[in-house]
């Protein structure tokens, strides 16, 4: 009786650690699957970010420089990193005068794309700005960029960030000459996610408009 009693014990043990192999394989067989599809969900979670975060920067990009250049006159200057434009015509002369051109320009050391624009301290009467705010009547000659410096050394421009994280861009119109362009494209190159994205924008000048006597 012992005996087949003992035979009984020594059987359900042996049962016992095979169940116990089996349920241990099963487990790592689950746990490996949910890894596995843990991971295929983590990388197409990443991936959408970076595709949401990709379009947000090229969104963004192309609302900032379309508010300046949707609503500018002309263009003045067109180079492959900066865009010269005549804004607005708040003097009410149609001529260009310093405080209505803006500046759109790429930081070589940061890599943020800036709007440069010409502001006078506040407590400057208005005849001081008017008398600061210098008129140019042609574009023969002038050399935009040195207008801007001018107004850089003595301390009376101000800047804004309009796109940061950027790699490399270029300009591009399609005018014979910048007064004639009425339609700007941008490429861009931005970092996203460790990654390298390529952008591209196109904004034309709704009212385009020479100023008087201005000629290339």
């Amino acid at each position: 009786m012992k005996t087949r009693m003992n035979k009984s014990i020594r059987n359900r043990r042996g049962m016992t650690i095979i169940e116990t192999v089996l349920a241990m394989t099963i487990t790592a067989m689950v746990g490996g699957a949910i890894s596995t599809m843990m991971a295929a969900v983590s990388d197409e979670l990443a991936s959408n970010q970076g595709t949401r975060s990709s379009l947000i920067r090229a969104g963004l990009a192309q609302s900032r420089l379309s508010s300046y250049i949707a609503r500018s006159h002309c263009v003045l200057d067109l180079e492959d990193t900066s865009v010269t434009l005549w804004l607005e015509d708040s003097r009410d002369g149609n001529t260009v005068h310093a405080s209505e051109i803006r500046w759109i320009t790429l930081n070589e050391d940061t890599k943020i794309l800036e709007s440069h624009f010409v502001c006078f301290p506040d407590n400057w009467s208005e005849a001081a700005k008017l008398q600061a705010d210098t008129e140019y009547t042609t574009a023969s000659n002038i050399n935009w960029n040195m207008v801007l410096k001018s107004f850089q050394d003595r301390g009376l421009s101000c800047s804004l960030p309009l796109v940061e994280g950027i790699i490399s861009m270029e300009f591009a119109g399609n005018g014979s000459s910048s007064l004639d362009t009425t339609l700007i494209e941008t490429t861009m190159s931005m970092a996203i996610m460790n990654q390298i994205e390529n952008m591209n924008t196109a904004e034309s000048i709704r009212v385009h408009q020479i100023p008087e006597d201005m000629e290339n």
